[in-house]
Formats: structure tokens, sequence, C-alpha cells
């Protein structure tokens, strides 16, 4: 039996940056930079994206140079068009981001 005074060391946070109490994860909102930058880079290794510029266009970004900051800027749409749940914003992404490229090849 683990005596509840005890830490897990597995829910000690490991960054010293991160403030809180272990085992309490802080609330981040969903449009916080850091996690907009988790969200684009998960979202770039799901859909196999390149360095490149060819997303600005399709994603309606071209005023961007890269297509990670065409992909930053259209999550930050998505963001603010659509009330999504903490849980859901990945998944919620994925599919956007598919309907967006599917329109674009069927076109």
């Amino acid at each position: 039996m683990i005596n509840q005074n005890q830490t897990n060391p597995l829910l000690v946070r490991q960054h010293p940056c991160m403030k809180g109490t272990a085992g309490i994860f802080p609330e981040y909102e969903v449009e916080d930079p850091r996690v907009v930058s988790r969200l684009v880079n998960n979202l770039m290794y799901l859909f196999n994206v390149h360095e490149g510029d060819y997303l600005t266009f399709v994603l309606g970004h071209g005023e961007c140079y890269t297509n990670k900051q065409a992909m930053q800027h259209w999550v930050y749409d998505q963001l603010g068009s659509s009330a999504i749940g903490h849980d859901d914003v990945l998944a919620f992404l994925s599919g956007q981001l598919k309907e967006q490229l599917m329109m674009e090849v069927c076109q």
C-alpha cells in the first residue's frame, strides 16, 4: 500500500518552469501559443506535411511563407470560429484539415 503522503515520482513535474502541484496540470487556454505550437506539430506529423509553402494557398493563407506558418494561422482561425473542448481539439482539427484538403483535391 502506498502512503498517501508520498508523492508518486511519475506525477512530479520534470520541467522546472512548470508550476503547480504534482499530479495536477495547469489549465492552458487552447489558444495559448504553446498549445497551438503543439497542435500544429501534431497535425504536420499526422498529415505528413513537409517543409515548403504548398499549403499556404490551400489553407487560405497566401500571406504566409511556410507550411508551418500557414498551419498556425489556420489553427487559430479554426479555434476562433468554433467552441472546442480541450479533449476534442486535436480530433476536431484533424477532421477539419482532412475536409479542407479533400475539398482542394476534388476541385
